[in-house]
C-alpha cells in the first residue's frame, strides 16, 4: 500500500510578491479608513455649536416643509422622486437655476406662521 502524500507546493517568487501586493493594498485601504475616521472626529471637535444648531434648525424646517407639501408621501416615495428630478436634470445648469427659485418661493410660501392663529381658523 502506497501512501498519499501530497507534495508540498513551493510558491513562486511571482505568487509571493502578488500576495505581499494585495496585502499592502489592504492595509493602506484600512488605514485611509481609520484616518478618515479621525479627521471626522477632528471636524466634529473642532465645529462650531452655533453653526451645528444653525444646520440642525434648518434640517429639521426642511423636514418640516417637505411634510406639509406632501403630508401623505412616505419618505421612500420623496427620495425616490428627488432621485427621479436628479436623473432628468443632471448637470443642466439652467434646470438647476429654475429649480432653485422654485424651492426659493417653495421655502417661503411653506414658512410658518409667526404669532397666534386668528379663531376663524381653528
Amino acid at each position: 500500500m502506497e501512501s498519499q502524500t501530497k507534495k508540498r507546493h513551493r510558491r513562486s517568487a511571482e505568487e509571493r510578491l502578488a500576495d505581499l501586493e494585495e496585502k499592502q493594498r489592504q492595509t493602506e485601504l484600512r488605514l485611509r479608513e481609520q484616518l478618515a475616521k479621525i479627521e471626522q472626529q477632528k471636524k466634529s471637535l473642532q465645529e462650531n455649536p452655533r453653526a451645528k444648531r444653525e444646520r440642525e434648525a434648518q434640517r429639521r424646517s426642511l423636514m418640516d416643509r417637505i411634510s406639509r407639501l406632501v403630508p401623505d408621501w412616505e419618505p421612500t416615495q420623496i427620495l425616490a422622486a428627488i432621485a427621479e428630478v436628479r436623473d432628468r436634470v443632471g448637470d443642466n445648469h439652467h434646470a438647476l437655476q429654475e429649480l432653485e427659485s422654485h424651492g426659493n418661493a417653495l421655502m417661503q410660501e411653506l414658512k410658518p406662521r409667526r404669532g397666534r392663529r386668528p379663531r376663524s381658523a381653528l
